[in-house]
């Protein structure tokens, strides 16, 4: 569309007019998109859906502008060919010396959505530094927005009446552009849409009727429906029906709480078959509520029944490999993360179950609890059970832990069985590390057990932390480190291992009042802690291995949130008194304030960096009414490494979310209007970032610590 608004602007006579005309031309691309809009869904329009939708078009045109149409005699289409405007129709200050008409062709190709954000309705943007590409309303509200992880499909679900529910999603062509590919209707229920990681297959499920649909991608870039599950409608006291990936992607699993029963579709070449079940599965019981998806073996519980089926693609069935019958009613059942280990859960009774390398399931050990009465509730006694079993994710180790607040960890032993290991009495909570090589115990007070989970299946002798009035310890991401915090205690503990591996304090970070957050970045080598005094301090770790305080970041107000990055370079803190704060690192390694953001009247709600990290957005609402103007404030570094406002938009409806796209590259808002109360419409806008802002190129915090990240 460029050259040929330049080439209108050549061709008309009078200086004076030459303002007003490139108003207009800036204009010109959202009144093009609504034309290609209707040029291209009117070839397969009725006669009275044509006409009311050139109606609705020449209700978007400015007064200023009116249209010249063509009409195919053949197949009875009208078509936009030709967009004017007319300068009679300008503002009283100009001073055109030749009235007349300039005649615009239109464009086709420009897809529509595209609005100036200089006479949208909803929003204002205060610099235009980034470019919109998109809106999308409802008329009664939006239940959910969210991209695929490449950030090349946008999806949203809402409703424009109480009985109008759709899902509508939007793919990036090759030019960045956003197309509308598929648009479902489902009726007064809720979809919730699933993408596998190719985003080749798009699941949905439906809330109140039950179906399950399968669709994928055809050649056009298209969501084609190939394949419908039928479940039975929701009733009261049921869940709706559960679907979803497997962990590997090859399968689909379906869950009908209702009828107890399980589907399982394997992807075969490009389509997805439904597994035959020579014997039907059925699922019953507090189990329900926990259905996981699972790649080779799948475990059910009915009374008490516990099976395991093998998800059989080669003969495309599934059929029962070990069935363990119990005595009692089975409380749950589990399958270890890799699926080579199972327990089933009885009152006071666990059963470990394990495959050998042919696939052979047998049963490898069992635990007892004691059954003696405990108190369950301000003075209600009962017998003991235990209310909980987990695996560690090698399978090799589990917890179990009963209503006398008693833990026990089980493992194998020499002779391939799996036994206690040990109990743990009178502890608050026992829960293994992310790894599953750590097991941690609280005991309340302030005092903790550490074990390590050794790979030939024993446990270490446990290592003893006390922080007095904490309540709360994290392992670092290599779990070499630990924090101890808490409400109760005006400091925040760093523990490591003294190199002879004993676990030692190595520093403390102060506060007034207690401790609310803290937090290790991935690097290990900086701590972030945040305490009622309203204060935010960074620890950083020097080259002689000593912690040390770095930055101290004081509010006016209690603090929100506070976080690193996720290269842990950056961080923030966001405070309720209407900043937050930029933190980071100068050439030296030191951590520094470097900016601190203050959008005006607004109470901010969050903030959060792009993936890249050289954008930073915080959004928020206006402080003194909350049916009225919301904002979103954009922030990016340049070359000289400091943090700069870009953007400031403007909202005149609350902002529900706003978000980058995964890849970064995209920001997307979600903006509500609900006066009173009551649903009125909710507006989903998106912009794509520029690259770098006009005149330079962007720095990425990364770039300039190589001298740090390499010490």
């Amino acid at each position: 569309m460029q050259p040929i608004a330049q080439s209108s602007l050549r061709s008309i006579d009078g200086s004076g007019l030459k303002k007003d005309e490139e108003a207009l031309i800036n204009g010109l691309k959202p009144i093009s998109g609504l034309v290609a809009n209707y040029n291209k869904r009117i070839r397969e329009a009725s006669e009275q859906d044509q006409d009311q939708s050139f109606k609705r078009l020449k209700r978007h045109l400015p007064s200023e502008w009116t249209t010249s149409i063509d009409i195919d005699i053949e197949n009875r289409k009208l078509e936009i060919v030709g967009l004017h405007f007319s300068t009679n129709r300008l503002s009283p200050g100009t001073t055109s010396q030749q009235p007349g008409i300039s005649t615009i062709q239109c464009d086709s190709r420009i897809e529509p959505g595209s609005i100036d954000p200089a006479t949208s309705e909803i929003f204002q943007c205060q610099t235009n530094y980034l470019k919109f590409q998109m809106k999308a309303h409802f008329g009664c509200y939006i239940v959910q927005t969210c991209f695929s992880p490449s950030g090349k499909h946008l999806f949203i679900s809402g409703c424009d009446s109480l009985k109008d529910h759709s899902l509508v999603s939007w793919r990036q062509d090759a030019d960045g552009n956003w197309l509308e590919n598929s648009r479902s209707r489902v009726g007064a229920q809720n979809i919730i849409p699933q993408l596998n990681r190719s985003e080749n297959t798009l699941l949905t499920c439906c809330s109140q009727d039950g179906k399950v649909k399968v669709s994928t991608l055809n050649s056009d870039g298209r969501w084609v429906e190939s394949r419908v599950l039928e479940h039975t409608p929701l009733a009261g006291g049921y869940e709706p029906v559960m679907a979803s990936f497997n962990p590997v992607q090859d399968k689909i699993m379906t869950y009908d709480q209702r009828a107890g029963r399980i589907n399982v579709l394997r992807l075969d070449g490009s389509r997805w078959t439904l597994l035959d079940q020579p014997v039907k599965i059925r699922q019953s019981g507090p189990r329900a509520l926990n259905f996981v998806p699972t790649n080779t073996f799948l475990m059910t519980q009915n009374v008490e029944k516990a099976t395991i089926w093998h998800l059989n693609d080669q003969r495309n069935c599934i059929i029962p490999k070990f069935v363990k019958e119990c005595d009692r009613v089975i409380s749950d059942c589990q399958l270890s993360r890799d699926e080579s280990h199972a327990l089933v859960l009885l009152d006071n009774r666990v059963f470990f179950l394990a495959h050998d390398a042919y696939g052979k399931w047998s049963q490898v050990g069992e635990v007892h609890h004691s059954e003696q009465p405990v108190e369950i509730h301000q003075g209600v006694r009962g017998p003991n059970r235990i209310c909980s079993a987990s695996f560690n994710p090698s399978g090799k180790f589990a917890l179990t832990r009963d209503l006398a607040r008693k833990t026990k960890i089980s493992g194998y032993d020499v002779n391939a069985d799996y036994v206690e290991k040990i109990e743990i009495p009178s502890c608050d909570n026992v829960s293994f590390s992310t790894s599953g090589y750590k097991v941690l115990a609280d005991f309340g007070g302030g005092s903790f057990k550490i074990w390590g989970c050794g790979f030939t299946g024993n446990l270490n002798k446990p290592q003893t932390l006390e922080h007095t009035g904490s309540d709360r310890v994290i392992f670092s991401r290599s779990e070499k480190q630990l924090l101890s915090y808490g409400n109760e205690t005006n400091y925040a503990c760093i523990w490591g291992d003294d190199r002879e591996g004993n676990l030692i304090e190595k520093a403390r970070v102060y506060h007034q009042g207690g401790i609310i957050i803290a937090h290790f970045n991935v690097k290990e080598d900086s701590v972030l802690t945040v305490g009622h005094d309203c204060t935010v301090k960074i620890q950083g770790l020097d080259t002689d291995g000593e912690w040390l305080e770095q930055l101290e970041v004081k509010h006016q107000k209690p603090i929100d949130v506070a976080q690193f990055s996720r290269s842990g370079r950056l961080a923030f803190s966001v405070s309720q008194d209407s900043t937050a704060c930029i933190m980071g690192r100068d050439e030296k390694g030191k951590w520094t304030q470097q900016a601190l953001t203050k959008p005006g009247p607004y109470l901010i709600k969050f903030a959060q960096f792009n993936k890249l990290e050289n954008h930073f957005l915080i959004f928020g609402k206006d402080s003194k009414d909350h049916d009225k103007p919301g904002f979103v404030q954009l922030w990016s570094i340049g070359d000289d490494g400091k943090w700069a406002e870009r953007e400031m938009i403007k909202l005149d409806h609350p902002v529900k979310v706003a978000d980058f796209s995964p890849d970064g590259g995209h920001l997307i808002i979600h903006c509500k209007k609900n006066p009173g109360g009551v649903p009125k419409g909710d507006t989903v806008l998106l912009w794509k970032i520029p690259v770098s802002p006009p005149g330079q190129s962007l720095h990425t915090p990364s770039q300039g610590l190589s001298s740090h990240s390499a010490r």
